[in-house]
């Protein structure tokens, strides 16, 4: 196979854009050939001209592209990372919520393979534990139905567990040989999963109290960042809503829905009560 042309690339470039929102830039032309080699040798194609064409024409399109996003996005998380977004969220924010409301709705948006979401499970449930019993309802998304094909199996094996306290690894986790352990049942039936598009789909609910949605748009341009925050998460969240984002993301310069919540000495954004999307 011929290599991936500057031409066809800056073509898959926009693809990715216009499916996902990501932006993917210049510098990234051999990591974008590297995976979607694999899929042009499966589908027995040519050239990565001929799988641009699949990706654009007819009803063929519609059923290869969720392979194309599942083949160039990126899922890269473990258990109870960032920790310190944990320890603010069960021992300032969850307590804070239990005491206004008996239901509390956390959303993981861009959930990859599940990690976020059942530490989100752990933490929650054992705030409520500590509160005489809470419902929290909690559900991740994302956009790459493989990975959340895999969040469902909720498999995981010791480098995704390894900062896994492990008086909750033994509440939470069942061996299943072979060095791979799964979360236990109960958890796992208490989470929800939903293939979605962040810019495309509605979001899973509304009043959400608290969206983590972490190491997610560093791939997005500032245009895209903004339609998000206060196009998609200020219109889904609780009116004083909590918005945790990664380590190396800030709103600063883009929202006018959210302001940082300071005092807790984290990334984490606050809904502004007074400005409507």
């Amino acid at each position: 196979m011929l290599p991936l042309s500057e031409e066809i690339f800056d073509k898959f470039r926009a693809l990715i854009y216009e499916k996902t929102g990501i932006h993917m830039r210049e510098g990234k032309q051999i990591l974008v050939s590297n995976r979607l080699r694999k899929r042009i040798v499966q589908l027995k194609l040519g050239s990565y001209e001929e799988y641009y064409h699949l990706l654009t024409s007819g009803k063929a399109a519609e059923q290869e592209v969720p392979n194309f996003i599942d083949a160039v996005s990126t899922n890269e998380t473990y258990f109870f990372r960032e920790g310190n977004h944990f320890t603010v969220l069960s021992r300032i924010i969850l307590p804070e919520l239990f005491r206004a409301a008996s239901r509390i709705r956390i959303w993981s948006a861009g959930c990859s393979t599940g990690e976020e979401v059942y530490t989100l499970r752990i933490v929650a449930d054992e705030a409520a534990r500590a509160a005489d019993g809470r419902e929290v309802e909690i559900v991740g998304t994302d956009i790459n139905t493989t990975v959340i094909a895999r969040a469902r199996e909720g498999i995981y094996r010791d480098r995704a567990l390894r900062l896994v306290p492990p008086h909750l690894f033994e509440r939470y986790f069942v061996p299943l040989g072979d060095g791979a352990y799964q979360v236990a049942a109960e958890a796992r039936a208490r989470v929800n999963f939903k293939v979605h598009n962040l810019f495309t789909d509605p979001p899973p609910g509304d009043r959400i109290n608290v969206i983590f949605c972490r190491n997610v748009m560093i791939y997005f341009d500032k245009p895209s960042q903004a339609k998000l925050v206060d196009g998609v998460f200020a219109r889904a969240i609780h009116p004083d809503g909590y918005l945790f984002i990664g380590h190396s993301e800030s709103l600063s310069g883009f929202t006018k829905c959210f302001t940082y919540a300071s005092a807790l000495k984290a990334p984490i954004y606050r809904r502004k009560k007074e400005e409507t999307p």
